[in-house]
């Protein structure tokens, strides 16, 4: 029940800091407005062009890359790269049924996966015939068909 009294707080106190920015917000709006009235008096702002707001990136230098190897130490059997997408959308609360963003955060998780195998801190198998690839953390004395290894390459 504590825990449960904790969360409604949290997100009060989130929902509290969303209506202070959005007041906020219809204040910018409204100097705004009175600003362009004065050199346009008669223009129509409800025609005007609305300019969507780019999603936040909330990923900071390196937070991609630990979190990868922190799942891939959690586990037991190696991961795919979209399974590792779908466990870095999670974990930041996009929409992972949204085909479009699962694509591109692939894309992306595979670009840091491919980085931390060439640092040797990770080793890749192909998971299918399509090029889907399976990761794990290196280790010595691998199978022969995982490619990675200590900072050379090598899997031994």
């Amino acid at each position: 029940m504590h825990g449960l009294i904790s969360k409604r707080a949290e997100v009060v106190g989130k929902i509290e800091a969303l209506q202070a920015q959005l007041a906020q917000c219809l204040a910018d709006l409204d100097s705004l407005d009175r600003t362009i009235r004065i050199f346009e008096p008669d223009i129509d702002l409800t025609d005007a062009p609305v300019k969507p707001v780019p999603p936040a990136n909330a990923a900071f230098r390196g937070e991609v890359q630990r979190f990868l190897l922190n799942t891939l130490r959690k586990s037991d059997v190696a991961l795919t790269t979209h399974d590792l997408a779908r466990s870095i959308m999670e974990a930041r609360g996009l929409n992972t049924a949204d085909k479009a963003l699962l694509k591109l955060i692939s894309q992306r998780t595979g670009h840091s996966l491919g980085k931390l195998r060439s640092q040797g801190f990770i080793a890749s198998q192909k998971a299918n015939a399509g090029g889907l690839l399976r990761w794990q953390l290196s280790r010595k004395g691998q199978a022969e068909d995982w490619h990675g290894g200590w900072r050379n390459g090598s899997g031994s």
